[in-house]
């Protein structure tokens, strides 16, 4: 039988808990009328954040619910992952199309824009689905119940704990442990397979210390901003790497479709001069933030931001006599975010 957490870990977790459920919620509507991208990016986000919440604060949940909403919420993050994903390639391709230096590479640009919105179509309709699940799951009104009367009692506790502390440094330490393994690795640019890990270590990392930001004030403000930083940069060669896998069948793939429905193809030779630029903007793209990356990364190191950053933590074990929060000046409600 496993320990509960000292009560002002309940708590404070579920703030963290209720404050993403908020967030969640309000991004649904949005979502469905499929009007504004930002909406399905913030949703997307908002479950990231609920995720790092369940994982950091995990023995705060109920044996046998607590896996069943980590899987419902899991599959919200992957369907909106999907659409969030295509949303960011139409809304790349559109712009790259309003500035082609040459009318030549046209058809095969206007022909990779139509195939993503059908794509991203399909996507939504899949995306309505799940939303719909979620609704009908319960879910939300599960964990509503299970975290309000906690978060009611954030008042007349006090939170800023020993114990609280410790669990941050704990999980941030064990995050950044997991970010960093990479770094050897990442060294040759070739290294797709690894630059794509550390970039979900680094989403990891950053949504854990999100968890905690509120008790250290201003404290993690530079170094979140950072790792966003370091979050977007590897983001962006990844969205490199998946265009540069992909366009080099796109043309094959075209003649293919057109064969089968016409059976003949007199156009898709059209889109090569298009596409072969796509490509070439994509690979020198990857270069560009690739080297990007690596320069801030040793300027970083160089600037001991990681070091930095434990100073920050350990802080207050150093001061458990008076157990006071570095956030006491400024005093915030438990479950604040970021």
């Amino acid at each position: 039988m496993k320990q509960k957490p000292e009560e002002s870990i309940r708590i404070y977790a579920a703030g963290l808990f209720l404050k993403q459920l908020d967030v969640i919620s309000s991004e649904i509507p949005g979502v469905r009328k499929q009007r504004d991208i930002e909406a399905v990016h913030r949703m997307r986000v908002s479950t990231r954040r609920m995720r790092a919440v369940l994982d950091v604060f995990q023995d705060c949940l109920p044996a046998k619910r607590g896996v069943i909403w980590e899987k419902e919420i899991h599959g919200l993050t992957s369907a909106l992952g999907a659409a969030r994903d295509t949303d960011v390639q139409i809304d790349s391709i559109s712009h790259i199309l309003k500035n082609i230096p040459d009318p030549q590479f046209g058809p095969g640009i206007r022909r990779l824009l139509l195939r993503l919105k059908q794509k991203r179509n399909k996507i939504q309709d899949r995306l309505l689905k799940r939303l719909t699940a979620y609704e009908h799951s319960g879910v939300a009104e599960e964990m509503r119940a299970a975290f309000e009367g906690a978060a009611a009692r954030s008042s007349d506790i006090y939170l800023y704990t020993p114990a609280l502390y410790q669990r941050s440094f704990d999980t941030i330490h064990s995050a950044f442990e997991t970010f960093s393994s990479y770094e050897e690795s990442i060294q040759d640019p070739a290294n797709v397979a690894d630059l794509h890990a550390m970039r979900i270590a680094g989403k990891n990392l950053r949504y854990t210390m999100e968890c905690f930001s509120s008790i250290y004030a201003n404290e993690l403000k530079n170094t979140l901003a950072i790792m966003r930083t370091a979050q977007e940069l590897l983001g962006s060669i990844h969205d490199c790497d998946v265009w540069i896998q992909f366009l080099p069948g796109f043309v094959e793939e075209e003649h293919q479709k057109t064969l089968a429905y016409f059976g003949r193809d007199r156009y898709s030779n059209h889109f090569i001069p298009g596409v072969n630029y796509l490509l070439s903007l994509k690979q020198g793209n990857r270069e560009e933030q690739y080297k990007e990356f690596i320069e801030k990364w040793y300027l970083w190191k160089t600037e001991k931001v990681w070091e930095n950053l434990f100073q920050v933590l350990q802080v207050p074990f150093f001061n458990k006599k008076e157990n006071i929060p570095l956030s006491q000046n400024n005093p915030v409600q438990s479950g604040g975010n970021t």
